[in-house]
């Protein structure tokens, strides 16, 4: 694994020290996507020895700082930012494949306190925000499952999910501390010895070590970050120490990081489904009911107010022992920790049950008669407080050798992780009363139309006072996730063996194998506790409106924004409700056990949901590394088999309840249990040469084959359904493979100090592509009731993920970066990077996360004590979910946020840092293909200032 190692930090640090410059100028981190060069880096390479790079490259490790001043020849030696974008430069010239890097330019000075957003910044690679905090990262318009992410060369596991969400692979870049990081290398084309799975690109993140470094290293930060949605400031803090030992023989690093984070999130989100017409529901209009007429209808909608605090404790270990001059052992380990809660204040329209149709308007939007604008009487409206709390962790930790001889190297390692979670998300379930005589008898309108973000929503007949009477509200139930357990745990053995040739066109050749097992499980955990058992829990709650019912009126409490209006960011003319009541069930727990909750309900585990699922891969590979004068390049095979075993039951559709009075959770009966086995084998060939056509103008190519592998939730022989969604999803354990043939082709043209212009061709020929195929089943639903169960049709959208026809991805990379140091002073401390990618697809309407344009401009300027970067990244609309008749596709509308850092060396110890996210305040927003308004999310902006210390 050592060349790949070596490959991608050239070529990425290339990209990553320009990027790094600029983006943590502050911070005195290198960035480079591509970085200026120097009259010393027009040499061509000498060839490589590990594959990290020609035995001639410079010698500098990545934790080594650049040497100051005068080196002896009258040379002046440039550091700082444009030192690490130096050399930078000449790593990504002398690199055979296509790579990208961000490199901090000190152990502890990252660009930015989210890695995700750092990496936004690299030319074809987009990120994926939860809430406004980047999570998971596209490379070239592929969705994020198919970039496969490395710590140190070695997968990381990851059971930390959301409520409602099941483990995926796709790595959480938010785990990780910033402060932790000493290289992000993307490899946009794999060498053989490369872990596989990574169909778009492979990133790799890398942690400092001691014996690469030639001093002692204690540096840290303590920062706070103020959220504007709340107006609440949180602390951040990181400490980290390296040094050697014994003559320089051991190595030690240490590192520890403390992140809290209090975000207030706002979000309107919209549920659509078919319904046919009935008593009641006279869709167009005509006054007449013909129950053979179905239309498209609003399930429900959700006004949400997330207040979520988390805190992540995080670590780093390495231990290096030099035992001789050949012989070196390592023991790397990784833990992070993290307790989240988060409020979730619900104001639901449940427009499913007990609706009477007072009018409405229809258009055809993709064929389906589709009511755009209605009035509805008899409104179940209902503020659930919904709790998500969960507690989980990371770990991995790996331990091996190596050994270098007279042209020959070996190493061997294995690696051990394991991660776990524990999660429920409780709500305490309440229904508005607006007439004794009734249940619900709100009344509202609602209108949304193609090209709205936001729909229109009107209160009619007093019911707008009314939904703020806590008097109005009675108990339903305690409902949700209980106590639910999932884990992920991945054992690792790496064998590799190096032997290298002088004198002779090939250079190296190595050979290797890899074998992993790796097994993920998560329960289906979930509690209902009834009207009785809130009877017993809290006897002394008073009686409600309704004969029977408990009042919700001592547990109700205003809803509104902390800080501003709700949905402040949004200047259309929709109107929208923006304060509510919500049910706190912590108010009503009142310190309750867990134990006391189990034994007031009911505590299932549905066999339906469970996921137990095992992979077993075994893979061996050979490269061979050549090279002339100009021409450099490796070429290899690698061959995996992979074996998979999913273990589950297929639930019984037929026999679907609903509990309407507890909080309508939907159950599916298990009817058979099931075990699926599958294996395959990939042959994976890989080809990367790069011409040094001139002394400034690079030309690289690459082919490959690369594959990903389904998404191991998806493989098990389970289904989950919904019913405020009406949806119904099943899994598929046959899944395929994603697998793509790859071509690049690359151009770089280095001037002057620290100029470069370049351009990347890409074409990926995805020969099979997992789908999603959607259909509507109707089904008889169980609704149970105090007064009696009763039986009614349901239309659900029933998606199952099949085998599917390809696609094929072909796009285009320009980039520019340049120091200005010819200008006047002062304005020789600025600098610039922009970058664009265009991306296109044969199918736009099945492949997600495309988005068609995407930049990234980048201004700095750093002299003196004095560092500022401004950088704004930008992505076009794309695909979420595709479309399948008659349910409608979601899109993400174009997203582009503002970001700035600035920073101020006080002394050669301290300095002190600010840095700010979203600027514009922009919000993420998705409509749905026909152009309805879907999910609309205001995170606010974010800033963090502190001071770093350096020893």
């Amino acid at each position: 694994m050592a060349s790949h190692r070596h490959v991608v930090r050239f070529n990425l640090r290339t990209s990553l020290m320009a990027a790094t410059a600029i983006a943590g100028l502050g911070t005195s981190p290198a960035w480079a996507q591509t970085a200026p060069a120097t009259p010393q880096a027009t040499a061509s390479p000498k060839g490589p020895t590990d594959g990290t790079a020609p035995t001639d490259a410079p010698q500098t490790t990545p934790d080594e700082p650049a040497p100051q001043g005068d080196n002896g020849t009258g040379d002046i030696i440039v550091t700082g930012i444009r030192g690490s974008l130096t050399r930078a430069v000449d790593i990504k010239r002398e690199a055979p494949s296509m790579v990208d890097a961000i490199s901090a330019e000190d152990v502890g000075k990252f660009p930015d306190t989210n890695i995700a957003e750092s990496v936004q910044r690299i030319t074809g690679v987009q990120i994926n925000r939860t809430r406004g905090e980047g999570r998971t990262v596209n490379i070239r318009g592929l969705p994020a499952n198919f970039t496969l992410t490395t710590l140190n060369g070695r997968l990381l596991p990851n059971a930390l999910s959301n409520a409602t969400q099941a483990s995926t692979r796709t790595f959480d870049f938010s785990i990780m501390a910033p402060e932790f990081v000493r290289t992000l290398e993307v490899s946009k084309s794999p060498t053989a010895d490369m872990e596989d799975g990574g169909l778009a690109g492979n990133v790799n993140i890398k942690t400092p070590r001691a014996l690469s470094s030639n001093k002692m290293i204690l540096s840290g930060s303590l920062k706070g970050e103020y959220a504007s949605n709340n107006g609440l400031i949180s602390p951040q803090g990181s400490i980290i120490f390296a040094d050697k030992l014994f003559d320089g023989r051991l190595g030690i690093t240490a590192g520890f990081s403390y992140t809290r984070r209090r975000s207030e999130t706002h979000q309107v989100s919209q549920f659509y489904t078919t319904a046919p017409e009935a008593a009641g529901r006279d869709f167009d209009g005509n006054g007449v009911i013909d129950p053979t007429k179905t239309y498209r209808v609003l399930a429900s909608g959700f006004y949400s107010n997330f207040l979520e605090d988390s805190k992540r404790l995080g670590a780093i270990g390495s231990i290096e022992f030099q035992a001789t001059d050949s012989l070196r052992f390592t023991l790397d380990g990784f833990y992070s920790r993290l307790r989240l809660t988060n409020m979730q204040n619900q104001h639901l329209h449940f427009n499913q049950m007990n609706t009477v149709v007072v009018s409405s308007q229809v258009q055809t939007l993709e064929g389906m008669p589709t009511v755009t604008s209605t009035r509805l009487a008899n409104l179940d409206l209902r503020d659930i407080g919904r709790i998500e709390a969960r507690t989980g962790y990371i770990s991995n930790y790996v331990g091996g050798f190596e050994w270098k001889r007279d042209g020959w190297k070996i190493s061997v390692d294995g690696s051990y992780g394991k991660s776990a979670q524990t999660r429920s998300n409780l709500g305490l379930a309440n229904q508005v009363i607006n007439n004794v005589a009734g249940s619900s008898t709100g009344e509202v309108s609602y209108t949304g139309l193609p090209g709205d973000i936001i729909g229109t929503t009107t209160y009619y007949n007093g019911f707008d006072t009314a939904r703020l009477n806590p008097a109005n509200f009675r108990l339903l139930s305690i409902n949700g996730e209980f106590n639910r357990r999932s884990e992920d745990r991945i054992y690792d053995f790496h064998a590799d063996i190096r032997r290298e040739f002088s004198g002779s066109f090939v250079t190296a050749i190595m050979a290797g194998a890899q074998y992993s097992d790796r097994a993920i499980y998560q329960d289906n955990y979930a509690l209902n506790v009834p009207l009785a058992g809130l009877k017993s829990l809290r006897p002394d709650t008073p009686a409600g409106k309704l004969a029977g019912s408990l009042s919700a009126a001592p547990y109700m409490v205003p809803v509104s924004s902390s800080n501003g209006a709700f949905l402040g960011s949004y200047k259309g003319a929709a109107t929208f409700p923006d304060t509510w009541l919500a049910a706190d069930y912590r108010i009503f727990l009142n310190g309750a056990s867990n134990a006391t909750l189990a034994a007031a309900g009911q505590v299932t585990n549905d066999a339906s949901g469970i996921i137990d699922v095992r992979e077993k891969v075994l893979a061996g590979y050979v490269r061979a590394d050549f090279k002339t004068d100009n021409l450099v390049g490796n070429i290899g095979l690698r061959v995996v088999r992979t074996r998979q075993a999913s273990v589950g039951a297929v639930p019984n559709f037929n026999g679907i309840t609903v509990d309407a009075e507890g909080g309508n959770v939907l159950r599916l009966p298990v009817s058979t249990a099931t075990a699926v086995s599958k294996s395959y084998t990939d042959w994976l060939p890989s080809f990367n040469v790069k011409y040094d056509a001139t002394s400034n103008l690079a030309i690289r190519f690459a082919a490959s084959r690369t594959m990903t592998r389904p998404n191991m939730v998806d493989i098990s022989p389970s289904a989950t359904a919904s019913f405020f969604s009406l949806t119904i999803v099943k899994n598929n354990p046959l899944l395929d493979p994603f697998r793509s043939n790859n071509l690049d082709l690359s151009f770089e043209y280095y001037f002057g100090k620290g100029g470069l212009l370049g351009a990347s061709f890409f074409y990926k020929n995805l020969v099979s592509l997992v789908r999603r195929q959607v259909t509507i089943q109707t089904y008889a639903v169980t609704f149970l009731r105090s007064s009696g169960n009763t039986v009614e049709n349901r239309d659900f959208a029933v998606s199952e993920l099949v085998n599917g026809a390809g696609v094929k991805v072909k796009g285009v990379e320009l980039y520019y970066q340049q120091a200005f140091t010819g200008l006047p002073a002062p304005f020789d401390g600025l600098g610039t990077i922009i970058n664009y990618t265009f991306i296109d697809n044969s199918d736009p309407n099945q492949l997600t996360a495309a988005s068609k344009h995407n930049f990234n401009a980048i201004a700095y300027y750093e002299k003196g004590p004095i560092g500022v970067r401004f950088s704004y990244s930008w992505r076009a609309g794309y695909l979420l979910t595709a479309p399948s008749f008659p349910v409608m596709g979601e899109r993400a509308k174009p997203y582009g946020q503002l970001d700035a850092s600035l920073a101020l060396k006080i002394t050669d110890r301290f300095s002190a840092t600010f840095e700010a996210l979203n600027l514009t305040d922009a919000d993420d927003v998705t409509v749905y293909t026909t152009g309805l308004p879907d999910v609309y999310t205001d995170s606010g902006r974010r800033f963090t200032a502190g001071l770093r210390f350096s020893f």
